[in-house]
């Protein structure tokens, strides 16, 4: 843990309970398709007191308001063309680009605009839900991604991601908004990363990652990138995911300042549980190797059990462009690498062979920055985990509690051979996580970019989630390619709908309370296939 300076946090709520329930099961009950391959469908969220749930159609460049009184039947109640409105009402951002991210209450709709170019700074404007009428923009930091409004509804956090474009590099930052008299009234404080600038050492000791895409070196402040938001239980605290750093920010949103970063570390693949395939030339194959894991992850969201915080957290990884390269092309240096007990390979060049580790991506740049050795790199350094995890907050860090290994490669390679053959090389990338209780359980619905499946775990017991279930809906015989030559042929193409749900990249829980229906719903935004789903989610009292 890095800290930029002693600010108590505040105190968390309690999740409430209910009646019994042993586990849940999933059952898709609607689907909506937006008609836009690749960006289609993205985050959703839903608003109860109109049964709507607001969809990211990045592709149409809107966002869709659907009607789901009937859950089993969405239809278009209107769309939100979030970016037209703050151009025309508004003088917070000279030009407008596309709308990233929604979030909602009761009684107020805030959207994440981008500007144009992205490296200027963005806007989140403010909709009244029922009317879709504009109400306010406020000027925030460069690419603001996911945006969330506490639950108190006084405050909205944006994530700036301030990615590089060309020459130029706009520093990461978390704007927040103070909303508590009213959105007309809005006020924005935005927390940069400026009081971690020298201390880049002391981070990278922590596993945070920091490279430059330019000559030279790196400044935290520049090279942080804030990707996604959610608000601790009592509203006053906000944790943010750091991804291509490997990282987790605190949020003071009182101060609006940098509490704490803190590092992820490393996953590590030679550990039993932790077994990963990494040839698309041999079938399936899951085997410990001597990798470490950057848990990048993307999604994260927050609960509290017996009075601790826990953080879960979607560790698809990423990386910037420049930092890529696949393993058969790298120097390995011999001395850094054991292998008198590997039960596959006696060299390094035979760990590079097709077969093994050959044709896997890995991070150049982050094995050039922890294990650069004389005679070759001697660590390998693969990207994202592959996997959920859940991390306690304690006072000094954040500390490991569960990580869910090897499982979501082993149980879709089971279920979806076709479909495993995708994602051998990058593995499922865990895009997103949405926390939701039901009865007296809470559960972690994950959604998997890759393998296109929503996992659901029972969290309750943080050091000890269990297994429920994996929902599927996919032709897997149709590549990402193929739905790409069809998008650029032709951008209202359905081809995307009848290949089944791909690539779910938001999904939002609707809690029995605010459902249409009896049970709670899970709605999930398919980003590549430009679909929308619609769960059910179904209490079970006896597993007997």
């Amino acid at each position: 843990m890095i800290v930029a300076a002693a600010i108590p946090s505040g105190v968390v709520a309690q999740f409430g309970g209910g009646n019994d329930v042993e586990t849940v099961r999933l059952n898709r009950i609607g689907r909506y398709a937006t008609g836009e391959a690749l960006g289609g469908a993205e985050i959703v969220a839903f608003h109860a007191p109109r049964n709507r749930l607001f969809v990211v159609n990045s592709g149409a460049g809107q966002v869709e308001v659907l009607d789901l009184t009937e859950p089993s039947s969405p239809t278009q109640a209107g769309v939100l063309n979030a970016s037209d409105l703050v151009g025309a009402e508004s003088d917070v951002v000279s030009s407008v680009g596309g709308t990233n991210s929604v979030d909602i209450d009761d009684t107020l709709v805030a959207a994440a605009i981008e500007a144009e170019p992205a490296t200027a700074d963005g806007a989140v404007a403010f909709y009244d839900p029922s009317t879709l009428e504009f109400v306010n923009a406020v000027s925030v930091g460069p690419l603001p991604d996911k945006v969330t409004i506490g639950p108190d509804g006084n405050y909205v956090v944006v994530a700036n991601e301030g990615e590089p474009s060309g020459s130029t590099d706009p520093a990461g930052s978390v704007s927040v908004i103070d909303v508590s008299s009213s959105a007309r009234d809005a006020s924005v404080e935005t927390a940069t990363f400026t009081d971690f600038d020298g201390q880049e050492a002391a981070l990278r000791e922590e596993g945070v990652h920091l490279v430059s895409s330019g000559a030279g070196e790196a400044v935290a402040s520049t090279v942080i990138e804030p990707e996604y938001v959610t608000v601790a239980p009592g509203g006053e605290r906000a944790f943010v995911s750091i991804q291509e750093n490997n990282a987790i920010a605190t949020i003071d949103l009182t101060s609006a300042t940098v509490e704490r970063i803190d590092g992820l570390g490393f996953k590590h693949f030679s550990l039993p549980g932790n077994e990963l395939d990494t040839s698309d030339v041999d079938g399936s194959s899951f085997q410990n190797w001597p990798i470490h894991g950057m848990y990048q992850p993307d999604a994260i969201d927050t609960y509290e059990v017996g009075g601790d915080t826990f953080v879960v957290t979607a560790n698809e990884g990423d990386a910037k462009d420049f930092e890529v390269s696949v393993l058969k092309n790298l120097e390995l240096d011999p001395a850094g690498f054991d292998l008198s007990e590997n039960a596959y390979v006696d060299s390094v060049e035979e760990l590079k062979s097709p077969e093994n580790l050959g044709n896997m991506e890995v991070n150049e740049a982050a094995m050039a920055e922890f294990a650069n050795g004389e005679n070759g790199y001697t660590d390998i350094y693969a990207i994202g985990g592959r996997s959920f995890s859940v991390w306690q907050v304690e006072d000094d860090g954040l500390r490991l509690a569960f990580d869910s290994g090897s499982r979501f490669e082993r149980t879709f390679a089971e279920r979806y051979p076709g479909g495993h053959v995708n994602v051998v090389e990058s593995g499922p990338e865990t895009e997103s996580v949405e926390l939701g209780v039901v009865g007296d359980r809470t559960f972690a619905f994950v959604g998997q970019e890759k393998g296109s499946g929503i996992a659901t775990y029972d969290v309750t017991s943080p050091e000890n989630p269990e297994y429920v279930q994996m929902n599927v809906n996919r032709d897997y015989s149709v590549s990402e390619d193929d739905l790409a030559a069809a998008a650029e042929a032709n951008p209202r193409s359905d081809e995307p709908a009848r290949a089944g749900d791909f690539a779910p990249e938001g999904v939002y829980f609707v809690p029995a309370s605010e459902s249409p229906i009896r049970n709670p719903l899970v709605c999930v935004g398919f980003e590549t296939s430009g679909t929308v789903g619609v769960f059910e989610v179904t209490p079970v009292t006896d597993t007997s």
